[in-house]
């Protein structure tokens, strides 16, 4: 009768198992030591981390997909071939149901495929061959492409879908709106509607400072694209991973107790820290995804025992049902012990702040250099790399002797030359971006 009372438990706990499958996002909270010297700073960086789970191999979330192709008159030759190939290689990325769109601008713009289902193997070809017509033409009026653009997704708009526009331009916008303002404001307004804009810069005579402003304002994808050979592939991964949707309306709730104060998300000066709280939205996570965020904590001087901050996580899956809430907490104690709180270190958490103070550094400098401060550029260059070097060996970025290359690189052609060149300004833009984002 024992045997068979636990015969029974396992069963019981192998369908619980069973019945509670892994969630969609996982939230990981983690401090970036575990004792905090007191007669220092009593200052933790404590690292939020969500991670999407894997897609599922053959499941996709529908589409409904809008591409805005440039075709000014600089998009001679092999940029509009590559261009086309691209748009068609999207449209072999979608399913039969998935709807897609086409827009081109130059001067003007145009609707050259309305919203429509892709459906069989014969439609697709008849959407390819008007595709394939595309001819470059005069201008560059941007800012109407991409509302036109939006305007397509809007009308066949469904909660349900991955509702996106993807954006490619080779040059700068000259007809109508053109500052960064103006995109980031229409990428908000965009993101508020469940649209989002993806932007491809090809070559190096676009603004990168606008089509970043544009895809970040509307939570989606920058790339810098400097051969029109790679558009092909570049387009398929984007498809790739909008169709791997796993979750929605994600928000990251902290919070410290009192005493302790909530300082900053660092590099991320947008999210609001009222003292002791803060929240992060997320309007969707994909296959795979990772998401960091590092918040600075400090505790009073004459305050708690141990610093704390405790994370909610909450989200939607693909299909819009609510999931249940996670809950961590990361909790550190106060030592009079100064080797006790050094040996408790993370290195992984050293690493990961590391990166973010690189691209903010680069940051910094690209906009000293275009105010026509070179040498204040340069020596925060500088002083970046003599940070790197001085931390602990096991706590240095990975391939750090490359990345402190890459800044000497920046900081000797500012110097010479008083600024960044096209190329090298958008490489640095296109690596902040991926670093901010933990995109490579």
């Amino acid at each position: 009768m024992k045997t068979l009372h636990l015969l029974l438990l396992a069963g019981a706990f192998a369908q619980a198992a069973v019945a509670s499958p892994a969630p969609d996002v996982t939230l990981r909270v983690t401090p970036d030591r575990d004792y905090v010297y007191s007669g220092g700073p009593r200052e933790v960086i404590v690292q939020i981390e969500v991670e999407a789970r894997r897609p599922d191999l053959g499941k996709r979330v529908p589409m409904n997909l809008a591409v805005v192709l440039d075709r000014s008159g600089s998009m001679q030759g092999a940029k509009i071939e590559k261009a086309r190939q691209a748009a068609n290689v999207a449209l072999d990325q979608l399913g039969d149901d998935d709807v897609f769109s086409l827009v081109i601008y130059d001067n003007e713009t145009q609707v050259l495929i309305a919203p429509q289902r892709v459906g069989d193997s014969r439609h697709r070809d008849e959407l390819k061959a008007k595709i394939d017509r595309i001819r470059p033409g005069g201008g560059t009026a941007l800012h109407a492409g991409v509302v036109l653009g939006s305007n397509q997704v809007r009308h066949a708009f469904e909660k349900e879908r991955v509702n996106r526009v993807i954006l490619l331009s080779d040059g700068l916008a000259n007809v109508g709106p053109s500052r960064t303002a103006d995109l980031a404001s229409l990428g908000r307004e965009l993101r508020e509607d469940g649209i989002a804009v993806s932007t491809i810069g090809l070559g190096d005579d676009y603004n990168e400072d606008l089509m970043t402003a544009l895809a970040e304002a509307s939570s989606a994808n920058y790339y810098y694209v400097k051969d029109a050979e790679k558009l092909p592939g570049i387009f398929s991964e984007e498809i790739g991973v909008a169709r791997s949707l796993l979750a929605r309306s994600v928000t990251i709730r902290i919070n410290v107790p009192a005493g302790v104060r909530l300082k900053e998300i660092i590099g991320r000066p947008e999210i609001e820290c009222r003292d002791r709280s803060a929240e992060i939205e997320l309007p969707e996570l994909f296959g795979s995804e990772k998401r960091r965020f590092l918040a600075r904590c400090v505790a009073d001087a004459e305050g708690p025992v141990s610093l704390e901050a405790n994370v909610e996580l909450n989200y939607e899956n693909a299909e819009g049902s609510r999931a249940a809430a996670q809950n961590s907490a990361a909790k550190v104690a106060f030592t009079t012990d100064q080797k006790k709180a050094d040996d408790s270190v993370r290195l992984e958490v050293r690493r990961e702040a590391g990166v973010l103070y690189n691209w903010m550094a680069k940051e910094q400098a690209v906009k000293l250099a275009d105010q026509g401060k070179p040498q204040e550029a340069a020596a925060l260059l500088r002083q970046q790399i003599e940070a790197n070097a001085m931390a602990p060996a096991a706590a240095q970025l990975p391939r750090l002797a490359e990345e402190n290359k890459r800044l000497e690189e920046a900081a000797s052609e500012i110097s010479v030359g008083g600024q960044l060149g096209k190329s090298s300004r958008k490489s640095i833009q296109f690596e902040n971006y991926q670093d901010k984002y933990q995109k490579r």
